[in-house]
């Protein structure tokens, strides 16, 4: 499937990168997933999970949320000038345009005719966040953040979560230090609509194939609880 034009809700338009399962017949729907990018774009590793969802069966699409920015930026961690670059893209990002831009996302998705209607979203680093805040301010019923960063300053809009949240938390995580993860299990540890899975001796972006801190026991761990926790929540 060709990548998808998503209009904005104030004005302009977006792109999105869409991967399809394979065995998904003419008139059939599966349930969609939003996948929500790191500091990088939708890069090759960003395309990589949506093709890894629609191996399981949902529908993925990836919004290019920097398109206010640089439309279609692609960048790598592993590349010194593109490394800096995604931390100023960080840093001119509207967090309240991108859950517009998110929301947007959903809303087109929905009317979809591949989509039966039922949305999660699922995030890495700063989409981790945006996950988080999905969840807690759109209708999708399923969310899943990996490292969300900043989550902890934000707790109490885990009120407003109508449907169910996902969070994997790498105990050595640099961007998230220890007190930030104790506010977070504290105050969600006693919800039932949340769910939190520890990774004590992982960093920060454990699951990006081919970063620095990539495990792939651990990774193959947190998407099993991924997988198992959308199919539970959105088929």
């Amino acid at each position: 499937m060709p990548d998808m034009t998503i209009p904005a809700k104030d004005s302009g338009s977006f792109n999105a990168y869409v991967a399809m399962p394979d065995n998904v017949e003419d008139g059939q729907s599966v349930p969609a997933v939003i996948v929500i990018q790191e500091i990088f774009g939708i890069n090759d590793g960003l395309r990589g999970k949506c093709d890894w969802l629609a191996s399981q069966g949902f529908m993925a699409v990836a919004p290019d949320l920097f398109w206010r920015i640089e439309p279609g930026i692609e960048l790598s961690d592993q590349i010194p000038e593109e490394l800096e670059r995604a931390f100023e893209l960080f840093g001119l990002f509207d967090v309240e345009k991108g859950i517009e831009d998110l929301k947007a996302t959903v809303h087109t998705i929905k009317g979809h005719a591949s989509c039966n209607g039922n949305v999660g979203a699922l995030g890495y680093c700063l989409g981790g966040k945006l996950a988080y805040l999905m969840a807690c301010r759109s209708d999708v019923k399923a969310s899943v953040g990996y490292y969300g960063v900043g989550i902890e300053d934000m707790l109490a809009e885990a009120n407003n979560i109508d449907g169910k949240l996902l969070l994997h938390i790498a105990e050595k995580d640099g961007f998230v230090p220890p007190e930030a993860q104790h506010k977070i299990l504290e105050a969600f540890l006693p919800k039932e609509n949340i769910a939190l899975h520890t990774y004590p001796d992982m960093d920060h972006a454990f699951t990006r194939e081919g970063g620095d801190n990539y495990d792939e026991a651990n990774a193959e761990l947190a998407d099993g609880h991924s997988i198992a926790f959308l199919k539970n929540n959105l088929e």
